[in-house]
């Protein structure tokens, strides 16, 4: 008799996707079969965080609303959503998925897993007048916005205008429902835990990159791994 499967964990991937495939291995070719049927309303490329890294935001998080908790009802990003964007695509056609991942891996092909050191918290724009919390990197910028930028020219051929703005290498922590004032104590607080977290706290190497699709829910959005993509493959 056939096992029922077991119900997902906060941490995994939700079932009711926008794109009903399994999470391929790490050096598959996406291949369109592998994709067919989809649809993805909302689709776009990061770095995934380990465990070590996500469970210190937690902390983090848990730090600034203790020491302000005028932020306690803000929009905080779940623990399994903690992550670095490189590039948002939008609306992809269900036949361009396979096309993205492909051209994402040729772009990445002769880059190098690289050390990523995230360990800065930032109010943005300014903290009188917060929109975003995030943390920063201070090692490894660079070269993530080398990869983004290799993947922003692999993926021109989407219909999708961005904003505009600069890359930045950061997580974001919380997304404020209307600018408002943080307190520079919360801020100080977040940066002392940070600065006294072991390394592999707050390091992880960048081997990876992966396509996601978001499903916006009444309770936050739900994302899924459509693609792995190794560097230097």
């Amino acid at each position: 008799m056939a096992q029922r499967p077991s119900p997902p964990n906060a941490a995994s991937v939700a079932t009711a996707s926008a794109c009903e495939t399994r999470r391929p291995p790490p050096r598959s070719t996406c291949s369109g079969e592998s994709f067919r049927g989809c649809r993805v309303p909302r689709a776009f490329l990061a770095i995934s965080l380990p465990l070590s890294l996500r469970s210190t935001f937690v902390a983090c998080r848990e730090s600034l609303i203790t020491h302000d908790p005028s932020w306690r009802g803000e929009k905080w990003v779940a623990e399994e959503n903690l992550h670095v964007t490189l590039r948002f695509l939008g609306s992809v056609p269900e036949d361009a998925c396979a096309e993205v991942a492909d051209r994402v891996r040729d772009a990445l092909s002769d880059v190098g897993t690289y050390r990523l050191r995230l360990d800065t918290v930032r109010a943005i724009p300014r903290p009188r007048s917060a929109s975003l919390l995030w943390v920063g990197a201070s090692a490894g910028a660079e070269d993530t916005v080398g990869v983004a930028s290799r993947i922003a020219g692999a993926t021109s051929f989407v219909d999708f205008t961005p904003d505009g703005r600069e890359f930045k290498t950061h997580v974001t922590l919380c997304r404020a429902r209307h600018p408002r004032r943080i307190a520079t104590a919360a801020l100080d607080e977040v940066e002392h835990l940070l600065r006294r977290s072991d390394e592999r706290a707050t390091t992880m190497s960048v081997r990876e990159v992966t396509l996601f699709a978001s499903t916006l829910t009444p309770r936050g959005p739900v994302y899924e791994e459509l693609a792995i993509i190794p560097l230097g493959t």
